[in-house]
């Protein structure tokens, strides 16, 4: 005896055995209990979705010797005729292979006058009518509009565009949707239980993932691998023979995410490698989970996430953690990474850099990443966490670095703002963190560079008609002072930020942002410029009432140096020998000025 396909021999015999469309099958049940069937049905749907089992479903229901009616026995000899293929009574027509008019005048118009032979209606199911020419839909259009009494057209097609509108104005039109991933489980693990297969949970929902909503196509699968495994089917054959990512891995990829662990994202890409797993399939499997988490995470819609319901839980709850925008960013990132990898000559250091950014914004430098770590601060994230870079392990100098002479000084430092310009030289020399360490609190140049933006947004808040004055603008760090660098031509606006309120309000910005209130000077252009730019250092508010003090814009006088009130252009501040080392990615930051 021949061998039965599964998807043939498990296919459903009344309607309650469909999968997945309830909505037809309740209404064509109502249909053939209340004398209400019509005589033209079209059914609409991806492949494998029920419309030909549907179909002859309903052929029974009529022609049962109990029925009409919506539950045929499926034990007399008209159900099992009918489900054989070979009831005179109950044509399918393949339109696809006889799709001409004179394939239609010979197999319907010649034939459908007659009588039913052997049942009490006579049903016609199409296949793939939109493969029929014109002409022949032409020749069908006066018969489908005033058939013979107790006959039915059933209309089947994957692609119901191309059915001309005469017909479909004809139709009750009913749609076969995709079926869940869910259902699709479901009625696996039966027919595994049935065929004695020992299949786990897992496999099942990797080969209802890749049937995109097909059950024929889940079932062939199905018995495919059971073949290939003797009876057994494991994971590891699932993900081989398909190509299917382990729903575990993606949780688990996500899971690394969240956290920010860019080892453990090194690690998961290694053992991807060496499971030999396809980078690409790896990454489309990405793409979908982080789908599912967006839509979770902007609005909760959980019909709209193809899952099982245990899945769903640890969906929702990943969504939770990672946040819509932050999503977002990472399907920007996994969209370039999936045309990146097409042409890329190492596709494991593509993906490896890829989930470095998605872990690590601090690793990205698009506009995206800079908003997510602006909004990461806004939450009250620690700012070493989201801008400074990672710690710097000093070491210990060389004999001949320790023996160079100390930097003699070209000009007096001008006073801070906020300083004591009272206070003797000694104590302001004593109050300054040494080189080796790291300016303002513990920030670079790197740093404070990527946080001005966030600074300017909170300046902006709180007063925007000032904002303007600091477009354009640059900073940089001189020995933990804040250097603001306005453009060449903005001199009156450099003038207007120096005042007392307005300088203020910057230092709490600042403050805002950063977690430390770092003295702030102003300057014009570019230090060292042909155009003699010079530094000039933000004025402290003064109280109501009270004369400014102009010691705080003179620096101290010193031996053979001159202050700022006599127009000096004082040397390049030492900061931006930090930030080109800083930029260059020296893991720790020295003197570099020559012996004198």
């Amino acid at each position: 005896m021949a061998h039965l396909s599964w998807y043939r021999k498990y296919r459903p015999q009344t309607f309650s055995d469909v999968v997945g469309q309830e909505h037809i099958e309740r209404t064509l049940s109502n249909a053939v209990s209340e004398g209400t069937v019509s005589h033209l049905y079209l059914f609409t749907g991806p492949r494998g979705t029920g419309k030909t089992t549907t179909a002859r479903i309903l052929a029974k229901a009529l022609n049962c010797e109990q029925g009409p009616t919506p539950k045929p026995d499926d034990t007399c000899d008209q159900c099992r005729a009918i489900a054989d293929g070979v009831h005179p009574d109950v044509q399918e027509l393949d339109a696809a292979s006889r799709r001409g008019i004179d394939d239609v005048r010979e197999q319907i118009i010649g034939r459908v006058s007659f009588a039913p032979s052997r049942g009490t209606w006579k049903v016609y199911i199409i296949d793939e009518v939109h493969m029929l020419t014109r002409e022949a839909f032409n020749a069908l259009l006066k018969t489908f509009e005033e058939p013979p009494p107790n006959t039915i057209f059933i209309l089947a097609t994957t692609d119901p565009h191309k059915v001309p509108e005469t017909i479909h104005s004809r139709c009750q039109r009913f749609d076969f949707r995709r079926i869940s991933v869910e259902d699709i489980v479901g009625r696996l693990r039966h027919i595994a239980d049935a065929e004695g297969v020992n299949v786990p949970d897992g496999a099942l929902t990797l080969i209802a993932r890749h049937a995109r909503g097909g059950l024929r196509d889940a079932i062939a699968t199905l018995e495919q691998l059971a073949s290939f495994g003797g009876g057994v089917i494991a994971l590891d054959d699932v993900e081989g023979l398909l190509g299917e990512v382990d729903a575990e891995l993606l949780f688990g990829a996500t899971e690394l995410i969240i956290e920010r662990d860019v080892a453990a994202a090194f690690r998961l890409v290694a053992r991807l490698a060496e499971e030999g797993i396809d980078m690409s399939e790896f990454v489309k499997g990405l793409v979908r989970h982080m789908r599912d988490l967006f839509v979770i995470a902007a609005v909760g819609a959980d019909g709209a996430v193809d899952t099982t319901s245990e899945d769903l839980g640890r969906i929702e709850s990943q969504a939770a953690r990672l946040g819509a925008e932050r999503t977002a960013r990472v399907l920007d990132v996994l969209a370039r990474l999936t045309t990146e990898l097409r042409y890329a000559a190492d596709q494991r250091l593509t993906v490896e850099v890829a989930l470095t950014r998605m872990a690590r914004p601090q690793a990205d430098l698009t506009l995206e990443a800079l908003a997510e770590r602006v909004t990461a601060l806004e939450a009250g994230a620690p700012i070493r966490e989201m801008l400074a870079p990672a710690p710097v392990v000093p070491q210990p100098a060389s004999p001949a670095k320790a023996s160079k002479p100390a930097r003699a000084e070209s000009s007096p430092p001008a006073v801070k703002a906020g300083e004591d310009a009272a206070a003797p030289p000694g104590a302001a020399e004593a109050s300054t963190p040494p080189r080796a360490e790291a300016p303002a609190g513990g920030l670079d140049v790197a740093a404070v560079k990527r946080a001005w933006p966030a600074v300017l947004a909170e300046f902006k808040k709180v007063r925007p008609s000032r904002s303007h004055l600091f477009a354009g603008t640059e900073v940089e760090l001189a020995d933990g002072t804040l250097v603001i660098e306005f453009p060449a031509d903005q001199a009156f606006a450099m003038k207007l930020a120096a005042e007392g309120d307005t300088l203020e309000l910057l230092r709490r910005s600042t403050a805002s942002v950063l977690g430390v209130e770092p003295a702030i000077e102003s300057r014009l252009g570019r230090a060292g410029s042909s155009d003699g730019s010079r530094a000039v250092p933000a004025q402290a508010p003064v109280e109501p009432g009270a004369a400014p003090d102009t010691a705080a814009s003179v620096g101290p006088a010193q031996d053979g140096g001159s202050t700022a009130a006599e127009g000096s252009a004082p040397e390049a501040p030492a900061g931006l020998e930090a930030q080109v080392i800083a930029e260059l990615g020296a893991e720790i930051i020295e003197d570099v000025t020559p012996e004198s």
